[in-house]
């Protein structure tokens, strides 16, 4: 296997971690969690992002660099890219990706910070709300991303 296949494996590695940690806590996770009492629920969401947050960081970084250098490789420059329906769906497939950073980042940032705030149970109807909208945002854009892949080979 060549160097540009271990590009190719980390790529699609990091992209089934990434999306399949989303899909995991909103499919899974947050239907469990539900019926759970408040404190125990807001307990349990603190750790459960706190160790899917590690997994999805180095999946995403996995999926950045290895995407970057795919890109960099391609035979052809990166302003021709919008020329064709390949380069359009590979523009839109990044943009879904970049969305997914950002919604995550939103996820690590904010809603843990409520979630970890001291008078968080005042706060925690609203930081599960968010928890579970930006779960669905991020899963939606990770169903465009795969609708790209999809489309760019040929499905």
């Amino acid at each position: 296997m060549g160097p540009k296949a271990w590009w190719v494996w980390a790529h699609d590695l990091g992209a089934v971690l990434w999306l399949g940690s989303v899909l995991y806590q909103l499919l899974v996770v947050a239907p469990v969690l539900a019926g759970q009492p408040p404190l125990l629920r807001r307990r349990l969401w603190l750790q459960l992002v706190a160790r899917f947050h590690g997994v999805a960081v180095l999946a995403a970084a996995a999926v950045v660099a290895s995407g970057m250098a795919r890109v960099l490789a391609l035979p052809w420059p990166l302003a021709q890219l919008p020329g064709t329906l390949y380069g359009r769906l590979l523009l839109a497939k990044m943009a879904g990706a970049a969305g997914m950073l950002i919604t995550g980042a939103a996820l690590a940032f904010g809603v843990t910070a409520m979630l970890q705030d001291p008078q968080g149970m005042e706060r925690f109807p609203l930081a599960a709300r968010w928890l579970v909208l930006l779960l669905a945002l991020e899963a939606g854009l990770g169903a465009v991303v795969l609708w790209c892949v999809a489309r760019i080979h040929g499905g």
